[in-house]
């Protein structure tokens, strides 16, 4: 059977040049910055455990401190306005990033509330051809890692990715992804599959059920 790693490394590597060079270089700095070093000038600090106000604040405050490219800034921030509830219970709120005109750009944040507490991050990914889809992917996961826990640093935080699978080389796509426990935060990858053909990829982080 052919390996699914092809498939996999549409979501996280550069594999061609084109007009938009100069965008995936810009998203490439980014992420490199924030697997660097994040500006301890802007205090920002985790958004899982606090109530979903606090995490968006926290949230936006985190981007900021590792882009100061306003284009980056507006993609990856939270539009208070723009997070709506899926139930009168408020259990779940949802964001979407990116242009609705382009299906392979959208990315969903879920959070899970109990008791006004984010209590879990439902991150959903789209696989893409996309250079820049890709480096987006990468910088949201390493941005759910670091407001799930402001206590990890660069090793950390990519140490998590390799521990959820991020970059294992499976058969087929239902064999992709896993979880790890790390300061009492669980993150986990989760293929999404339709005919035998990945097409994104949730990544999860949460606090144990008490």
């Amino acid at each position: 059977m052919k390996s699914f790693k092809f498939l996999l490394l549409v979501i996280f590597f550069i594999v061609s040049c084109s007009d938009t060079e100069s965008d995936v270089q810009e998203i490439n700095e980014t992420v490199a910055n924030e697997t660097t070093a994040i500006d301890n000038e802007i205090i920002w600090s985790q958004g899982i455990g606090k109530s979903p106000g606090e995490f968006v604040s926290n949230w936006n405050k985190l981007i900021d401190s590792i882009s100061d490219d306003q284009d980056t800034i507006t993609f990856f921030s939270i539009d208070p306005d723009g997070v709506y509830q899926v139930s009168n219970e408020k259990e779940t709120l949802v964001y979407r990033f990116g242009n609705s005109s382009e299906t392979d750009n959208i990315f969903v944040l879920n959070l899970k509330i109990e008791n006004n507490s984010v209590r879990a991050i439902e991150f959903f990914a789209p696989t893409s051809m996309s250079d820049i889809t890709s480096q987006q992917t990468k910088l949201f996961f390493l941005m759910i890692i670091s407001i799930s826990d402001d206590s990890l640093n660069k090793d950390e935080r990519e140490s998590i990715l390799t521990d959820v699978g991020l970059y294992q080389e499976v058969n087929v796509p239902e064999e992709y992804g896993g979880a790890t426990l790390k300061n009492q935060i669980i993150y986990e990858i989760q293929p999404l599959v339709v005919d035998n053909q990945l097409i994104g990829i949730n990544f999860n982080s949460r606090l144990p059920v008490d």
